[in-house]
């Protein structure tokens, strides 16, 4: 007897997840289909059945659907029924919870009729009480352990199908695995309709087999129709290892495409020969202490300065090129407070700091060599780069959003404390 479900396997969904998880999401469905509880709309519908042309329509309906109930598929994630299997010791579950499962009611909810239709299964699965007031799984029929060994197990006897209608119902589905040998589970693989926000039958099924060697006369049986309709068949593993090729495809075009379509971010270019190189400091000063004795020397735009409280050294990056000598030449020239030149050609500023202590300071100014220009400039490009990020709102994840220019969220902050 099958266990068959009607599910949405993770790789047809509407989104898309990593080639990674296709195999095994889908596996899983394979095994166990939607929610087992009838009481859910996407319940399961029931087993392929056996049983022989002695048992009619119903009868074959209700042995598949109670049979799934109690089946492998089912009770390893189905709570619902079994927090009624553990009230009783010996497991059995009475039938009038039973009938208040959608798919069984919607067949009976007559207790003679399912107990008269199930004495007619040969599978040995549900045993009947002697009051016929209950039902249970056999004690000789535990459930297996549910592992990644025992996924891969079904996994390899499990096989594809494709070419049924798309207006195909699970009891015709049902009929059709009924005339092959030993099927345990019968999938039918959906996908999510937007414009109906319901799920819809792709036309193809996983029918997973008691035995490998029955998948593969599945398979491998030469011609195989339904409704005069032939059928593609192919392993499931074959046919996830194509899903996945063909989503590392799809992901590769589309990161290409994305990359063509990008716009290039622009290169960041500073001017060279602009920094100034200065030793002397106190390790009290402070940034702006530093900027205000370089501002004293007019004409000359100040970019950036590095220095930390606590360093006696740091660089000044000047904002036009070629303006470090220029700076420097300068300071030569100029009078600030009291300049001197010393023979060993070392700058020297004395300017008052504005600190406790009203000692002159002096600074030994010189240009930056080519090693030292280079680290400090690509140093400053990658500041540039995630200062240029976070206000794109890449990096902005305290937020969780884009930062927005302008006054948006002052006049936002304003709007919500009126």
């Amino acid at each position: 007897m099958a266990d068959v479900a009607e599910t949405t396997p993770a790789e047809v969904s509407g989104e898309q997840k990593p080639a990674e998880n296709i195999a095994e999401e889908a596996s899983k469905n394979v095994e166990s289909g939607k929610n087992g509880d009838a009481k859910k709309e996407e319940e399961p519908a029931a087993d392929a059945g056996e049983g022989g042309e002695e048992n009619s329509k119903e009868e074959r309906a209700i042995i598949r659907q109670v049979e799934y109930y109690f089946g492998d598929a089912n009770l390893h994630r189905d709570k619902f029924l079994s927090e009624q299997i553990s009230k009783d010791e010996a497991g059995w579950v009475p039938l009038s919870v039973l009938i208040t499962f959608k798919r069984l009611a919607s067949l009976t909810t007559d207790f003679d009729v399912i107990v008269n239709a199930l004495n007619k299964s040969d599978n040995g699965l549900v045993e009947i009480s002697e009051d016929k007031q209950s039902l249970r799984r056999h004690p000789e029929r535990p459930i297996p352990e549910h592992n990644e060994e025992r996924r891969k197990e079904i996994q390899e006897r499990t096989a594809y199908a494709k070419g049924f209608p798309l207006d195909s119902q699970m009891t015709e589905i049902l009929d059709f695995a009924n005339g092959f040998e030993k099927v345990t589970n019968v999938t039918m693989r959906k996908h999510y309709d937007k414009p109906t926000k319901s799920y819809k039958f792709k036309g193809s099924i996983f029918v997973t087999f008691e035995q490998k060697e029955q998948a593969k006369q599945f398979i491998e049986q030469e011609k195989l129709a339904y409704n005069e309709r032939e059928l593609l068949r192919k392993w499931q593993v074959d046919y996830l290892k194509e899903k996945q090729e063909e989503y590392a495809k799809l992901t590769e075009k589309r990161k290409n495409k994305k990359e063509k379509e990008a716009k290039p971010e622009p290169v960041i270019e500073l001017p060279k020969n602009a920094i100034v190189m200065f030793e002397g400091a106190p390790d009290t000063a402070a940034r702006e202490e530093v900027r205000e004795a370089f501002e004293k020397v007019k004409d000359f735009e100040i970019a950036y300065i590095e220095f930390n409280k606590g360093d006696t050294k740091g660089s000044v990056r000047l904002t036009e090129a070629d303006a470090a000598e220029k700076f420097i030449a300068k300071v030569e020239d100029a009078k600030v407070n009291k300049l001197s030149c010393h023979p060993s050609s070392l700058l020297i500023i004395y300017y008052q700091l504005q600190l406790k202590f009203n000692d002159d300071v002096s600074l030994t100014l010189r240009k930056a060599n080519e090693e030292e220009e280079k680290q400090f400039l690509d140093k400053a490009i990658e500041f540039i780069k995630k200062r240029r990020d976070f206000s794109r709102g890449r990096n902005n994840k305290r937020f969780g959003r884009k930062r927005h220019a302008g006054n948006d969220n002052r006049h936002n902050k304003r709007q919500r404390t009126e």
